[in-house]
């Protein structure tokens, strides 16, 4: 006997970021793909937010509510608003503040399944709040990689709670890309000049002050070798001051915040990320897909995807001369390049957003049918 399709089901998605990152990309696709599925998916997240105005613009049903913090009773009153007039069946909570937020409001309601995506790999034992949430109102947690589902279980979380579901990319973008002068040009590089790029916020974990040290290793090795800093964040002045005390500032280039960050990763030689707590790093794959090989370092889910010696090499977390070691290895080696270009276009194959958007659904089942 064949069994019956399974009905669409009705998911409701909490950010309450306003800024534009990685996360904030994957819960826009997650919604994107489970519409695309038949599913009916309803955004809440801040108004004016980017992801409120890139949802809107893909045809997402967006009810905006502001999000001052964990503990905003007005935000949690709103939401039990939009939850019972939308009646949906599972509450799918994608940021730190809106799991507090949309956990409250999901226990007033009795929305039956509530989900929590955690996407970081810091640990949550000494944490009252997260040891709260994550220990008893979720259905399920969502961790993008098996090392933070290996740090959620290791602090006390029970292992059948725990679904790893990477993070993935949608490779049509990349289809589009391709490796032009105009960057170089833009920067006054030269096309025989070595470029070293990292995708990142400049914020604290992400450790650029070691990308700049071991950045000062290769220049004394490597000495055309350039370096592309990508991105915006807290830490930029320190930063700049610190390439200056390095005498890496005829080096290195702050491009600020870009919207065309996939054709300045397409322009590099190799691409970087030094960070020392890491959820998976979602450039990383775009990188990837776009055939460079990596150096990364050791820490959360990068070596899931960061194969060492295949697609690039990994070394630890805060030591700047392991990472300019590896740098230069890589870039010493053209033909080592070509084949770990050719591996990253393989690897990444694993990790696309049909594969996540695919087994997100397939959890919902579960979580439903229980």
């Amino acid at each position: 006997m064949i069994p019956p399709p399974a009905r669409p089901l009705r998911s409701l998605h909490l950010n309450s970021a306003k800024t534009w990152r990685g996360g904030e990309q994957q819960t826009l696709w997650l919604c994107q793909g489970l519409t695309a599925r038949g599913h009916t998916v309803i955004l809440t997240c801040p108004s004016h937010s980017e992801l409120h105005q890139r949802a809107c613009t893909a045809g997402i049903t967006v009810e905006p509510v502001a999000m001052g913090g964990e503990w905003d009773l007005w935000a949690v009153k709103n939401i039990t608003q939009i939850i019972r007039r939308q009646q949906p069946d599972i509450i799918h909570c994608h940021t730190s503040h809106a799991q507090t937020l949309g956990l409250l409001a999901a226990q007033i309601t009795g929305v039956p399944v509530r989900i929590a995506a955690r996407r970081v790999d810091f640990h949550i034992r000494k944490h009252l709040l997260n040891r709260w949430k994550y220990g008893n109102g979720f259905s399920a947690i969502i961790a993008i990689s098996e090392g933070i589902r290996q740090v959620l279980i290791q602090d006390g979380i029970p292992p059948e709670r725990v679904v790893t579901i990477h993070s993935g990319i949608d490779l049509r973008r990349i289809q589009t890309v391709h490796k032009s002068n105009q960057v170089r040009q833009e920067f006054g590089l030269n096309p025989n000049q070595l470029l070293v790029g990292i995708v990142a916020a400049l914020a604290p974990h992400k450790d650029h002050q070691n990308f700049l040290r071991a950045a000062a290793h290769v220049k004394a090795e490597l000495p055309q070798t350039r370096f592309l800093i990508i991105g915006d964040g807290e830490l930029r002045d320190e930063l700049e001051a610190l390439t200056h005390t390095l005498d890496l500032h005829q080096h290195v280039i702050f491009t600020g915040f870009r919207s065309d960050v996939l054709e300045l990763t397409a322009t590099l030689d190799l691409f970087v990320l030094s960070s020392y707590l890491e959820g998976m790093g979602t450039s990383i794959l775009d990188a990837m897909a776009l055939g460079k090989p990596i150096v990364a370092t050791q820490v959360g889910g990068i070596p899931e995807i960061v194969l060492h010696g295949k697609n690039g090499l990994l070394v630890p977390p805060r030591n700047p001369l392991a990472l300019a070691k590896a740098i230069i290895t890589i870039l010493s080696n053209p033909h080592l390049r070509e084949q770990m270009s050719h591996f990253s276009r393989d690897q990444v194959q694993n990790f696309t957003v049909e594969k996540t958007v695919e087994k997100t659904e397939s959890l919902y089942y579960q979580l439903i049918n229980r």
